[in-house]
């Protein structure tokens, strides 16, 4: 095995109230619960991450530093890993009728997110491999802090400061906060609680244009996960690298500083522009767009994503168009205007053929 030394991104997910839940609780559905949420933690985090190890109450995992590119996806992927916790623990509190201390105090437990970018070098001893370095040894002390002191959280993120610059996250509304860690010195953090982002994913509007109601259905699996797939769909500097035109799409507004429901791009075709605003946004699972040109809405798309088990991704696209013109008329101007004309299905096979060339590249495969 190389000994090389690789720089990338170091994420611990931990659950928080393990200890005390194995305490007062049944150990055998104690630990049947638990398993079931790891489970789910762990096929969240491949393959886009690589696990290196499960820590009793922890997933500890990494990825080289080219997966998460752009800040906006690296948020989205914890964020869309904790909503899924949270929804996976309310699924398993509701579908259970046992009334033992262990299926009673399912709610106690929480989810908190330790992310650092850094140096590692992956060491083999006998048959077992693990990831060594001071930026390792940092990430985990890092599970060992005064947030939950100081804000009352029991669920949040915490990047390190070298991880918020290298990638140039936007955090302007995080609680910042030093650590200081004996040989490492002092840690600046930048925290975020996750309860309030999770009510605000529950209660985003839910707008989806159903395939039945849609002018336009295209198909194409992506061999890259889901969150990989989604970047080279959304972005618009990787949809200028696949989409036939250079310089068409740019970013618009990002109200948030970022990615999601209320921003915008812009695509520039012939002499005119048009506006793609967000009006849902569930990262790698799906997004909803509506279309304005000079102020008038004129389309409306869903991209859903769904996981396969190869580790790719089926997208499936939906468009509908907003003009006064019977359905089969839409219909026909749709695919000559993407197919026909536009070549649109060979463009995005473009988008996956390149995606998986840079994954795989970024892996090292």
């Amino acid at each position: 095995m190389s000994t090389n030394t690789q720089h990338g991104y170091l994420i611990i997910a931990d659950i928080s109230g393990y200890t005390s839940f194995v305490a007062r609780t049944e150990l055998e559905h104690s630990q049947e619960i638990l398993s079931e949420l790891l489970e789910l933690m762990v096929s969240r985090f491949q393959p886009t991450m690589t696990i290196s190890k499960l820590e009793g109450d922890a997933v500890f995992a990494y990825a080289p530093e080219e997966v998460f590119v752009c800040s906006e996806t690296l948020i989205d992927f914890v964020e869309s890993t904790y909503a899924a916790f949270r929804d996976k623990q309310l699924s398993v509190k509701r579908a259970t009728t046992c009334t033992c201390n262990a299926c009673r105090n399912i709610p106690s437990l929480d989810l908190k997110f330790f992310i650092h970018c850094g140096d590692y070098i992956q060491q083999k001893i006998g048959n077992i491999k693990e990831l060594v370095g001071s930026d390792v040894n940092l990430v985990h002390r890092l599970t060992k802090n005064h947030v939950t002191e100081a804000t009352g959280w029991r669920a949040y993120m915490l990047f390190t400061e070298q991880c918020v610059n290298h990638n140039g996250l936007n955090l302007a509304n995080a609680h910042v906060q030093m650590e200081a860690y004996e040989s490492l010195g002092e840690i600046k953090t930048f925290n975020i609680g996750l309860h309030k982002r999770y009510t605000e994913i529950c209660n985003a509007r839910c707008i989806v244009l159903e395939e039945q109601d849609a002018d336009f259905i295209f198909q194409i699996d992506f061999p890259t996960p889901p969150s990989v797939t989604w970047e080279w769909i959304h972005n618009p500097e990787k949809r200028n690298i696949w989409g036939g035109v250079p310089d068409a799409w740019s970013a618009g507004d990002r109200p948030q500083g970022r990615s999601g429901i209320g921003s915008s791009n812009h695509c520039a075709h012939g002499n005119s522009v048009s506006t793609q605003v967000v009006v849902d946004w569930h990262p790698f699972e799906y997004y909803t767009t509506h279309s304005l040109e000079k102020g008038r809405h004129t389309f409306t798309e869903t991209m859903r994503f769904e996981a396969l088990p190869d580790g790719g991704t089926r997208v499936r696209h939906a468009g509908r168009m907003h003009m006064p013109m019977p359905r089969f008329i839409r219909r026909a101007a749709l695919k000559f205007v993407l197919i026909t004309q536009n070549h649109y299905d060979k463009m995005i096979a473009r988008a996956a053929q390149l995606a998986n060339e840079e994954f795989t590249k970024n892996r090292g495969e």
